[in-house]
């Protein structure tokens, strides 16, 4: 698909700082921290790397400060293939994501938005930031820009797919309803979708709804397609629901069965928990061999 697909992913760009706890503390509770360290985050930056290093053309809207987290992203980025060209530069700091991290795997995340806040409407000229795309998705963007740019990529015949991410979901489904009347597939997990009316959604919504499950697999809601996940012992789930949400955009737009899209992006966000960091996404090589290990019965080419 490197050369049938050209993908633009928007969003946050944010450095992850890790503490890892043995449990992540509730309220007026405390906890030691074991181990910190950081890695490049940002849910906009995950799906673009996870779709580039599946061998896709990904190209990167999003905003950096001019500081040195800011070029450590872009540098990150260049070295993972995906095209940085359009990226902003401000002179706010780039953002932040404070990960608290437990042994399980679980985490608690406290964003510090920065550079991001600047990701309004219009602040890319949609011409030029959406030339030659044949998909966009937006990751975690505020409605009020998600509205802009994914209206804009509709002017232009470009496909569009929606992450909306915990901090916009819990201010229920009104929020992104305008937004929704652009978008082709809507992502969300099992706390996501409680604010946004629960499966009740597929009323309101009447494109895709892709429901990621975690450990029980995901699910087509308006189509009843239920696939299991694979049985992994995760070290890091972080970025695993992005590098789903790319695996499954890139077999979407091949046109496949979305039973078989489904089966591709949870072997890809299961690959991806194996691993700390949220760019730690599988090559298609990596994701060819998992399969294999996986069931004898399939393999990749019967996806792609």
């Amino acid at each position: 698909w490197r050369k049938m697909l050209r993908l633009a992913v928007t969003g946050n760009a944010s450095i992850d700082e890790y503490y890892v706890v043995n449990e992540i503390p509730g309220p007026d509770e405390a906890q030691e921290v074991e181990e910190i360290f950081w890695k490049f985050g940002g849910a906009a930056t995950n799906v673009a790397v996870a779709a580039a290093k599946l061998g896709c053309y990904t190209r990167f809207l999003g905003i950096v400060g001019r500081d040195d987290y800011g070029a450590k992203i872009l540098k990150e980025l260049e070295e993972k293939s995906v095209d940085t060209s359009y990226v902003s530069q401000v002179t706010e700091p780039t953002g932040r994501v404070i990960i608290i991290l437990d042994k399980r795997g679980r985490r608690a995340m406290l964003a510090i938005r920065g550079a991001n806040k600047h990701l309004r409407a219009g602040v890319f000229d949609a011409d030029i930031a959406l030339s030659n795309i044949d998909h966009l998705h937006m990751s975690s963007t505020k409605p009020e820009y998600s509205l802009w740019i994914s209206s804009e990529a509709k002017k232009r015949g470009i496909t569009v797919s929606y992450d909306p991410g915990m901090t916009i979901a819990q201010k229920g489904f009104e929020s992104i309803e305008r937004v929704l009347k652009y978008v082709d597939i809507l992502f969300v997990n099992e706390k996501e979708i409680l604010p946004l009316g629960g499966e009740d959604i597929i009323k309101k919504y009447h494109g895709i709804v892709v429901l990621k499950l975690g450990e029980k697999g995901s699910k087509i809601l308006n189509m009843n397609i239920h696939v299991n996940a694979f049985k992994i012992s995760p070290v890091d789930t972080t970025g695993a629901g992005d590098a789903f949400d790319a695996a499954f955009i890139l077999c979407w737009k091949k046109q496949k069965p979305l039973e078989k899209c489904l089966l591709l992006a949870n072997s890809v966000g299961a690959l991806k928990a194996l691993k700390y960091g949220a760019h730690s996404s599988p090559t298609l090589d990596e994701v060819k061999e998992f399969l294999k290990r996986s069931s004898k019965e399939l393999n990749l080419e019967d996806i792609l």
